[in-house]
């Protein structure tokens, strides 16, 4: 029999969410500070990249664990348990005096970090009411891209004031807090019925199966392209902006940053996909994606980039909760943990990939090299969907005659 599950209230969405956004915030958080850490640390500034590019790197390898133990254990407090030591390694980072001692903190604030949306994406998959669950999935979504904007934003706005040190305490506090409600909040004091859980090796094997569905495995690839595009133009972005004609502050960079308050789309997204179509809501977005990069890539009007910005955000996370809950209906009830750990371990894996891959190309061939390289990436995830519209179509056109 299986856990006796307690319907998600709205209460406890806001905390899941308020949570999972804190998460994501603490990855993305050094990515709009480079500048100062390269002077802070005395490295290279092509160099402080690597804060980014191993947090969430380490994030999403992280995921490969994580499916099947969210599949056998309490969620909740999986979550509650990742807050802890996350506010932890960000307190520890803090105090780091040598940039490779930082890394390491970073290495582990990543890990730590993939507890909470590894556990909350299918816990709100499992306690949503069946009438809400494209929004309240859209909501889990959501936050986690409203973490992305808040890491970016805040972090370079709270460092052009009191420097990254302080700032890092002050995410520490604001988890501590969060911690507290989790507790009280979330994690249910009452006994659950709890037996027949499979072993974690069944569950592992179970994850590999689930690779071996060309379905489900070409729809994370779509995930895997997209991700290298867009978290390769948003890392990058910084590098464009701090440099010259433009020599912008950390601060600076952070209000910019702020165009991806267009993510705030994701949660009605599965609406939008009953009206126009899953699959053809897809694919227009990733078109509008490729508008974004262009005018992003190819302006040097702050206006524009900031335009293609907005739009950025708008299609990836139109994109993104559409695409999760696709994957979800491929598999059983029971492997929703690994499916959505993969998927975030597909989409966050590629983007990390980007930003270590994509120096060389920086190096070489500056800004427009990124937006080549990136550009390639989103046709390749069109292709994709493509190709998964199309055998859907005459799947459809099967089965009417």
């Amino acid at each position: 029999m299986p856990e006796v599950e307690v319907k998600v209230t709205k209460s406890k969405l806001l905390i899941a969410c308020s949570i999972n956004l804190l998460a994501v915030s603490s990855v993305f958080m050094t990515q709009s500070i480079f500048l100062e850490l390269s002077q802070s640390f005395q490295i290279d500034i092509s160099h402080a990249r690597f804060s980014f590019s191993i947090v969430s790197l380490f994030y999403a390898i992280a995921f490969i664990f994580l499916g099947p133990i969210t599949d056998r254990y309490d969620l909740p407090k999986i979550s509650l348990i990742g807050l802890l030591l996350l506010s932890a390694t960000v307190f520890g980072s803090s105090y780091m005096a040598n940039f490779n001692l930082f890394i390491i903190a970073m290495a582990l604030t990543g890990t730590f970090a993939a507890l909470i949306p590894a556990s909350m994406f299918p816990h709100i998959a499992k306690t949503s009411p069946a009438s809400k669950i494209g929004t309240y999935m859209g909501a889990i979504v959501a936050s986690g891209t409203l973490g992305v904007i808040f890491g970016r934003v805040t972090m370079g706005l709270l460092t052009s004031i009191v420097g990254w040190e302080v700032s890092f305490r002050i995410i520490f506090l604001i988890l501590l807090i969060l911690s507290a409600l989790t507790f009280i909040y979330l994690v249910e004091k009452q006994k659950k019925i709890s037996v027949g859980h499979p072993e974690l090796k069944k569950l592992y094997a179970n994850s590999i199966r689930l690779l071996l569905n060309p379905k489900v495995l070409s729809m994370l690839l779509a995930g895997f392209s997209l991700f290298v595009g867009f978290l390769g133009m948003v890392t990058f972005l910084t590098y464009r902006l701090i440099g010259p004609p433009f020599y912008y502050t950390s601060g600076e960079v952070g209000w910019i940053s702020f165009a991806g308050i267009t993510a705030l789309v994701a949660p009605f997204a599965g609406k939008f996909s009953q009206k126009v179509g899953t699959l053809k809501l897809i694919i227009y977005s990733l078109l509008l994606c490729l508008l974004s990069f262009q005018l992003m890539g190819w302006f040097e009007s702050v206006t524009i980039i900031v335009v293609g910005l907005l739009l950025l955000f708008l299609s990836v996370y139109t994109f993104q909760p559409i695409l999760f809950i696709l994957v979800g209906q491929n598999v059983s009830s029971k492997s929703i943990g690994s499916a959505s750990s993969l998927y975030i371990l597909f989409c966050i894996g590629g983007g990390s990939l980007s930003s270590v891959f994509l120096g060389p190309v920086w190096r070489a061939y500056s800004w427009d090299g990124v937006t080549l390289f990136c550009s390639g990436s989103l046709i390749i995830s069109l292709l994709i969907v493509s190709v998964i519209a199309i055998k859907e179509s005459d799947i459809a056109a099967v089965r009417d005659t």
